[in-house]
Formats: structure tokens, C-alpha cells, sequence
């Protein structure tokens, strides 16, 4: 890929991430209800080629997965899926049905929609049908959320931006190239085996069903969180929880322990919502390790981790409103901000 494409390309990958750094901020009580302004970036994104469309898309949620600390979970293949899926529909809206019948807004409600359903069709498959009672709730939810994604699409301007970025992307790539050269020839050799080791060990939890056993794979995967020095959440893990419990509600498994409204608790259905959420859990922690891992500065999610981290230092530097933080982020290239270092 030319340098020029790749760093636009970075540039909008790390476009996604400020979205979800952003919207970090906002309180989420309930997994998957998210505003999903990283869908911000699709819009802006739907004439480009699409063989960039569909990197990005993919990129979008390995590199969220990444910050997030869900790469080796199951959360990592939701968002993938969700993520193509609902960028497909939404491009094949754009290129073929005329604006007339469809505005960006009705585009943007639309990907927001099968965002939802894919996510708790694929969520059900592991946690349980129970998780379909959320999808009416969740299309409501992500109704407002596509016309919020449409209304920040409408309100930024990037082009200049990429333009600068693209004019830049030659010295930064002689800048890469040199610091690449200097770095030790194992360090990828090493970064494969611990990823394999988190993987190995993340596959090896869901075939683990004693409680005491999956209560210690919990702490001790806490343990590696802390030590790979990344913060540990509490709010995130209780959410989850809360989640699958409500779900697993819905689908009564023998002894009734009592009755809510028309609603049977039961042993069974408790001892699985356990099981399943001390998976969960353990594994997003395992997860959060993979921060530790460090893609070259010459590779695509490379760069776009890069952009993001200049992103996200202008964005917590910034004042005003959401939207002239987000502004004031994605403009790399401002008089006040040294050239982007590699």
C-alpha cells in the first residue's frame, strides 16, 4: 500500500479510536449500549476504495479490541462481525440507492440497526436466547445513537486534515523506517509467543466449570492485568455480570429459588449466569494484557495506535464541547503541535 494511502487510512483507523475514547466518558451501565460514535468514521469513510473500506472496518475493531483490552475474548469477534457487517450495508446504501430515498441520517439508522441485532444474535449464541429480550430496548437505543453518528459526521471536516496528513506521510515513514532498523530482531519473536500464551490461556477458561476454579483463574488473571500495568475496573465486570444474570432470567433451568413478577429464578440458570461471567471476566482481564503487545511503527495499526496517541493528548488538553475537542484532536497538523514523531 503507498505511504500516502496508508497514513490516511492510519489517520482514520486512529479516528475511530478517539471516538471511543471519547465516548469512554459517557456512563455505560449495560454491555453493547453505546452511542457508537465511532460509526462517525464509516460515514466519512463511504467513498473511499473499498478495499481501504474494508481494512478500515477491520482495523476499527482489532485496534479498539486493542485499547480496550478485549482482543482474545469473545467481545473482539462480536465487534468484528458487527462491524463488517454493518459497514457493508451502510456502504451498499451509499453507492446504490439514490440520496433521494435515503439521507445519510436514514444510512446511519440503518447500520446502527443491524449493529444491534448482529451483536445480540451472536451474544446469544454463547450467553443464551435470554439476550434477545434486550434487542427491542437495543434497536431504540441505537435508532437515536445513528442519528447522533450522522449529526457529528455532518459536523466534522477532515479532508484538510488528511491532506496534511498525507503530506507528512513520506518523512514520517523515513522517521519509521530508521527507528524499526535499530530495534532488536526478537522482540517479534517474543511479542508471537506471549500473544500465543494469552490466546492458549483465554481458550483454555471456557472449558473450565467448577466456580472455585474459574474464581481463581479470575484473580490470577487480575494479577497479570495489574502486572502488565493496566488499571483494573471493577464497573466493567459488574455491568457484565448484570448482564448475563438478566439474560440467563429469561431461560429457567431446574429447581425454582423463587418468583419476580412472572419471572422464575432458578438454580440452574444462576449456576450457568455464574459460570458464564467469571468466564467473561477472566478473559477480558487476560485481554487487558494485550496492551502489552507493540505493533512495529512501519505497519498499519502501527501508525493508526500512533495517531491515536497524539489524538488522544490534544483531546485531553482540550476545552469546549465534545465536538470542538474531537475538532481540535483531529487536526494533527495545527500551529500549536509539533509534527507527528514517530
Amino acid at each position: 500500500m503507498p505511504s500516502r494511502n496508508k497514513a490516511s487510512l492510519a489517520y482514520l483507523c486512529a479516528l475511530t479510536l478517539l471516538f471511543s475514547y471519547a465516548e469512554m466518558i459517557l456512563p455505560r451501565v449495560v454491555p453493547f449500549f453505546r452511542l457508537g460514535l465511532v460509526n462517525t468514521v464509516i460515514l466519512l469513510a463511504l467513498d473511499i476504495n473499498f478495499g481501504s473500506f474494508v481494512i478500515l472496518s477491520i482495523l476499527k475493531a482489532t485496534a479498539a479490541s486493542l485499547i480496550g483490552g478485549t482482543l482474545f475474548s469473545p467481545f473482539f469477534l462480536i465487534s468484528l462481525v458487527q462491524s463488517l457487517v454493518s459497514a457493508l450495508i451502510m456502504r451498499f446504501l451509499h453507492k446504490f440507492i439514490s440520496k433521494k430515498a435515503i439521507s445519510l441520517y436514514g444510512i446511519s439508522v440503518v447500520g446502527s440497526a443491524v449493529s444491534a441485532a448482529v451483536q445480540i444474535i451472536l451474544a446469544s449464541l454463547y450467553i443464551g436466547k435470554g439476550t434477545f429480550a434486550l434487542l427491542g430496548p437495543m434497536l431504540i437505543f441505537n435508532t437515536v445513537s445513528g442519528i447522533v453518528t450522522a449529526f457529528f459526521s455532518e459536523k466534522l471536516g477532515i479532508k484538510e486534515s488528511i491532506n496534511q496528513i498525507e503530506n507528512e506521510s513520506q518523512k514520517m515513514e523515513m522517521q519509521s523506517s530508521d527507528s524499526e532498523s535499530k530495534e532488536k530482531s526478537y522482540r517479534p519473536l517474543v511479542q508471537l509467543f506471549f500473544a500465543l500464551v494469552l490466546i492458549a490461556a483465554s481458550v483454555s477458561i471456557f472449558f473450565i466449570k467448577n466456580l472455585i476454579v474459574l474464581g481463581i483463574a479470575f484473580i490470577v488473571s487480575l494479577i497479570a492485568q495489574k502486572l502488565s500495568k493496566r488499571k483494573i475496573f471493577i464497573l466493567p465486570h459488574i455491568s457484565l455480570w448484570l448482564f448475563v444474570f438478566i439474560s440467563a432470567l429469561f431461560i429457567p433451568n431446574g429447581k425454582v429459588l423463587f418468583k419476580f413478577w412472572n419471572i422464575s429464578v432458578t438454580q440452574g440458570a444462576l449456576l450457568i449466569a455464574a459460570q458464564k461471567s467469571l468466564t467473561l471476566s477472566t478473559v477480558s482481564a487476560l485481554s487487558q494484557c494485550a496492551v502489552s503487545l507493540k505493533p512495529g511503527k512501519n505497519t498499519l495499526l502501527g501508525q493508526s495506535l500512533e495517531y491515536f496517541r497524539i489524538m488522544s493528548d490534544r483531546f485531553r488538553k482540550s476545552e469546549g464541547s465534545i465536538v470542538k475537542k474531537i475538532t481540535y484532536a483531529l487536526n494533527l497538523y495545527s500551529s500549536d503541535e509539533q509534527p507527528l514523531q514517530s
